[in-house]
């Protein structure tokens, strides 16, 4: 009779969650997806004793290709051309299958209509994990091994998933990293692209231009020229608020800008594949010596090229051919003006710094393009005059200042003295009353859902809607059943041993019986802990709370082999056939109209009234009653702080398709009666009464 010894099973549960956490340490760090992979591979191999293995990788494309290898001469594959073409059905084959596999050793894999699709082609033993990178496969890790017995490859597997589930997390972590860089760079892009255009004076369009493409390009000065007449004109320099023109850095920088404007090139220094004319290289060592910049982009700022105007109505297929064949506008003049950058301790232009560049001086051009062109129309500074002057006061026009200002009052006093209705406008959706969220009830993955869960699908109390996976339940559960049977074992066989030898002595006797209740302590721990395990085993099948619908979105592609926390939402079952509400989501600036409105309402014993309307039918208005106020706010995304009022609704009033669980309503409660001007423009005063008067009193 064997006996497992714990000291070498938790010794060995030790080692494993060492490995599982260096490797999760690892891939915390800023590694290289080859040196991570490569690290994960090797200690994947010593710790399993493995053959070799590989590390496969989906690329931009769509190809598998692997990453890293280690021990493929070992595994015979390296030995014929068969041999490598039948691995590469089988990783495609693997690549596809939903979980991690075992496959024996020149044995084939069945597709769905029995058929072989694929074979081992070597004498060990494949373990495969699949590598999921935000819910698509994103590669495999493979390892080869001689075979042993069942539970042990079992083993295998288990501690392959483990490290491919970790692996997948630097992945999703990497991808996320990315996606963030992108997003900041297209934040930085949007908001230079949007304050270079907000001036039409080319010298503030200058100095906004200067100013935030340092920030764009990342270098340690920007200057921006301008033509003026004929002549090109130091404006702005970044991170100063005036130009010395007398300075020599200014006329030598100047005068490199003007030689290389008449060049029409956009000049890089460094360049050693270019050689630079006489002319622009005396002009750039001078500039050089006043600035000491190590490196400098200069770019002649171009008109760009004028949109062709299409007539509506049809496309002008000749017009457009024209305008695609006309050379940009302006062709022979000199540029508008000059983007100047420079740096101090550099002296490359890698990472992605001439692209910034160019994207600075593209939107410049068009922005000083269009400035020049608003201060370049005729009678300007006349035009500019006139609407700065005080013409309204002057005889010609001083009945019609009269006449507007009698109107005006007019206006005001009808604004204070005529009474309307103050109706607080809010957004909110429709929801059924019973409604109900399906909650995770332990760690797992969801491993299936049931046929037919949907959404839109009815489903009935207490009605399987999907089952997790928990592979340390699992993990758990086994053992204690393996060791109660272990201690059962014992237990029989100390006792057999009291009955049937009579030649023990009366201390062994006494001892045994001791053993024998010790091992009666441990078998009944061990099955309460089974039934404690076999409880939370079922709480892996997650059934429907009420009788319902399921209003949940894309079910399988949310939640299919996704892990899930213990407490998360995964569905949300609402009964769409019992009564209905509205949920307004009210900017907390009025929550103190809606209270005294309610108050005034529950003291007249009347109840306060809303009308709305629904996004799926707007031409139809709709009342209800309010039938709670929330007097707790609540940050909602651009909402900004909102508080919660529930609407009693009658849902006799809408069409059956008109009631959709979250549709849109946009309503308005009945505040009662105030002044026009209030009603009006109560925003307005709210504002002037909170960031102005209170700053300043």
């Amino acid at each position: 009779m064997s006996t497992v010894d714990r000291h070498v099973v938790e010794e060995s549960r030790q080692q494993i969650r060492a490995i599982i956490g260096e490797i999760d340490q690892l891939g915390r760090t800023d590694i290289a997806e080859a040196d991570f992979f490569r690290g994960v591979l090797d200690r994947v191999i010593e710790a399993m004793g493995a053959v070799g293995g590989l590390v496969w990788l989906v690329g931009d494309e769509g190809r598998c290709e692997p990453i890293c290898h280690a021990g493929i001469p070992a595994t015979g594959l390296a030995q014929s051309n068969e041999a490598q073409e039948s691995h590469g059905r089988l990783v495609q084959s693997l690549l596809t299958a939903p979980h991690g596999m075992l496959v024996p050793a020149r044995a084939s894999l069945a597709g769905p209509d029995g058929k072989a699709i694929a074979d081992n082609p070597t004498d060990l033993l494949v373990i495969a994990a699949p590598l999921d990178k935000s819910g698509a496969r994103a590669g495999l890790v493979e390892v080869f091994h001689h075979h042993n017995q069942p539970e042990v490859e079992q083993g295998y597997l288990v501690f392959v998933d483990q490290v491919a589930g970790v692996a997948s997390g630097y992945l999703v972590r990497r991808q996320v990293k990315a996606l963030d860089s992108q997003q900041a760079a297209l934040v930085q892009v949007d908001r230079f692209s949007r304050q270079v255009h907000e001036s039409l004076d080319p010298v503030a369009t200058a100095f906004i231009l200067a100013n935030e493409a340092r920030r764009i390009i990342g270098c340690d000065r920007v200057s921006v020229l301008v033509r003026r007449g004929r002549r090109l004109r130091l404006e702005a320099v970044s991170g100063q608020e005036s130009v010395e023109r007398r300075a020599t850095a200014v006329q030598a920088i100047e005068a490199l800008a003007r030689v290389v404007a008449r060049a029409r090139e956009a000049l890089w220094h460094p360049d050693p594949a270019r050689e630079l004319p006489p002319q622009i290289e005396e002009a750039l060592e001078q500039s050089i010596d006043e600035s000491h910049a190590t490196s400098l982009a200069i770019i002649p700022l171009v008109r760009p090229r004028k949109t062709p105007v299409v007539k509506p109505g049809g496309v002008d297929a000749v017009a457009v051919a024209k305008a695609e064949t006309v050379p940009p506008a302006d062709v022979g003049a000199e540029p508008i003006g000059v983007l100047v950058a420079e740096w101090f301790t550099s002296s490359t232009f890698d990472g992605g710094r001439k692209a910034r560049v160019e994207v600075c001086a593209e939107h410049g051009s068009i922005a000083l393009a269009n400035a020049l062109d608003h201060t370049g129309l005729p009678l300007f500074p006349v035009v500019d005059l006139l609407g700065r002057s005080r013409v309204l006061t002057s005889a010609r026009n001083l009945p019609r200042t009269v006449l507007a200002g009698l109107a005006a009052l007019a206006t005001v006093a009808a604004l204070v003295f005529i009474p309307a209705e103050l109706r607080l406008e809010g957004k909110g959706t429709l929801e059924p009353v019973r409604k109900r969220d399906v909650f995770a009830g332990v760690d797992g993955v969801v491993k299936e859902i049931a046929p037919g869960i949907v959404h839109g699908a009815e489903v009935r109390q207490g009605q399987l809607l999907l089952t997790l996976r928990n592979t340390d339940l699992e993990v758990a559960l086994t053992d204690v059943l393996g060791r109660k049977a272990s201690s059962e074992e014992q237990l029989v066989s100390t006792r057999r041993a009291l009955l049937e030898d009579k030649r023990i002595s009366a201390d062994e006797r006494t001892r045994m019986q001791g053993r024998a209740a010790q091992l009666q302590r441990e078998i009944e721990s061990l099955d309460a802990q089974r039934k404690l395990y076999e409880s939370k085993k079922r709480e892996l099948d997650v059934a429907s709370p009420i009788d319902g619908q399921v209003v949940t979105w894309q079910v399988a592609d949310r939640l299919l082999l996704r892990p899930v926390e213990k407490g998360q939402v995964l569905l949300t079952v609402a009964d769409k056939q019992g009564p209905w509400e509205l949920e307004l989501h009210l900017p907390d600036d009025r929550l103190g109209h809606v209270n005294a409105a309610a108050a005034a309402a529950k003291q007249a014993g009347r109840e306060l009234e809303v009308d709305y309307i629904v996004a799926t039918d707007p031409g139809t208005r709709h009342r209800g009653t309010v039938k709670e106020i929330h007097e707790q706010a609540e940050v909602r995304g651009e909402s900004g702080n909102v508080a919660l009022v529930r609407v009693t609704i009658d849902p006799s009033d809408h069409d059956r398709e008109e009631l959709g669980a979250g549709a849109t309503v946009t309503a308005r409660i009945a505040c009662g009666r105030r002044s026009l001007g209030y009603v009006w423009f109560h925003d307005v005063l709210a504002f002037i009464q909170s960031q102005v008067l209170f700053r300043l009193f």
